[in-house]
């Protein structure tokens, strides 16, 4: 019997706890829906593009070996500073040297045979060109008879074939000669000719422009520096044979020093020339370094994303550091902040406040004693963290934070965490 009374006992109590629990939830459900709360904040407010960048150094140049030879007295290596018109290398160019003197005999036996035209033939010079004549023509009648004998033997049986074609041959060359020898002869009896005076220039000229190319290599086969600058790249080694147009080393001016950097499409339109951006990094250590964008690329690049699923489409940005770039190298790589706009004295609130009508107005909802109502509102700049409100606030506001998408006019909400939006950034 008391085993009874006990189990109603505890039937009783519990039930007692279970209306006091229901009581207090309903208490909480009509003081209103729990909910984040936020002043807005007056403060500067700046909007940055944040990305990577590399350290590229434009301002260089590819040197080449501007004759053939073999490279002498070539020793910089990477990193050495060179002065505009140092001597780097010679190339050897015996054999230039060996074409020089063999034109300027070619070029005193032109000069030569045009002096002696010009002033006409000596009979002596008649009577040796009608010997050559006579020469030629005993020559031609002796390969005719020997062919004529060797088409008797072939047609006989006692010869080949190859042995007449080789006949034949030695027929025809010595016709030839004959009939230049007898061409030679009659120029001869003419005198000179203006033709042949014009023809004896031009064989001059054209062997003083070659003498004159090769002088030209002459001087180029020692290399000098074009300007002051630091090897970064060297392509051949000292005692190599080049060739006319091989590389030789790359100089380049480290003092004139950009960064470059892919650019989202949804980023472009905020960037403008002269834009401030500051540039940080593993390789700077605690060191920042100012920069201003220098150039924006006209045109834009679309590539495969890394992972592989779809394609990013950006536009090249180079920027100017300044300052003391000794810790840059080409090739590093940086990370960059580029100050898009910056507001001195913001009104702004957090940006995940802002929220979007069905007409599209903007508005933030509003905790007014104990009521949720909607605010509407311009809004301006705003970075990630936060918005720039022109108008439709004075500041004294409470923004409700969280549980917007539950909201409705009117609706009643308690308010927690009470205190001023943090400062932007």
């Amino acid at each position: 019997m008391k085993k009874r009374w006990w189990i109603i006992g505890s039937v009783v109590v519990l039930l007692g706890v279970g209306t006091v629990g229901m009581n207090m939830m309903g208490s909480q459900q009509a003081m209103g829906m729990p909910v984040q709360i936020a002043t807005p904040s007056k403060s500067a407010l700046e909007s940055k593009i944040l990305t990577s960048g590399t350290v590229i150094v434009e301002d260089k140049q590819k040197q080449y070996a501007n004759v053939t030879g073999i490279l002498r007295e070539f020793a910089v290596k990477e990193g050495d500073k060179v002065q505009k018109g140092q001597v780097i290398a010679k190339i050897d160019t015996s054999d230039v040297d060996s074409k020089i003197l063999d034109l300027e005999a070619q070029i005193g036996l032109a000069q030569a045979n045009m002096a002696k035209a010009q002033t006409g033939n000596e009979p002596e010079e008649l009577a040796q060109e009608q010997e050559r004549v006579l020469q030629a023509q005993r020559d031609y009648d002796t390969a005719k008879k020997e062919y004529d004998r060797m088409n008797q033997l072939f047609a006989s049986g006692a010869s080949t074939q190859q042995e007449l074609d080789k006949a034949k041959s030695q027929l025809d060359s010595n016709l030839s000669s004959l009939n230049v020898a007898k061409q030679q002869l009659a120029l001869k009896q003419k005198g000179p000719r203006k033709e042949e005076i014009a023809s004896h220039q031009a064989q001059i000229n054209k062997l003083q422009v070659e003498r004159g190319q090769l002088e030209k290599e002459r001087v180029q086969s020692v290399v000098i520096a074009p300007a002051d600058g630091t090897v970064i790249a060297v392509a051949a080694d000292n005692g190599q044979y080049v060739n006319k147009g091989t590389e030789l080393l790359t100089l380049a001016n480290l003092d004139n020093l950009l960064i470059q950097a892919d650019i989202n499409e949804s980023d472009v339109n905020k960037l403008k020339l002269g834009q401030n951006a500051t540039i940080e990094g593993i390789t700077l250590g605690k060191q920042k370094l100012d920069a201003e964008v220098a150039r924006i690329s006209p045109i834009a690049t679309t590539t495969q994303s890394s992972s592989g699923q779809g394609e990013k489409t950006r536009v090249k940005v180079m920027l100017k550091p300044t300052g003391e770039l000794s810790a840059l190298k080409p090739g590093f790589h940086v990370d960059i902040n580029i100050s898009v706009e910056k507001i001195d004295d913001a009104l702004q609130v957090p940006i995940e406040a802002i929220q979007q009508d069905e007409n599209g107005s903007t508005f933030v909802w509003v905790a007014s004693n104990g009521i949720a109502k909607k605010q509407e509102v311009e809004t301006g700049m705003e970075n990630e963290l936060f918005s720039h409100i022109k108008n439709g606030l004075s500041g004294d506001e409470q923004i409700i934070l969280s549980q917007t998408d539950a909201l409705s006019e009117g609706a009643s909400i308690l308010p927690m965490n009470g205190g001023a939006a943090p400062t932007g950034m």
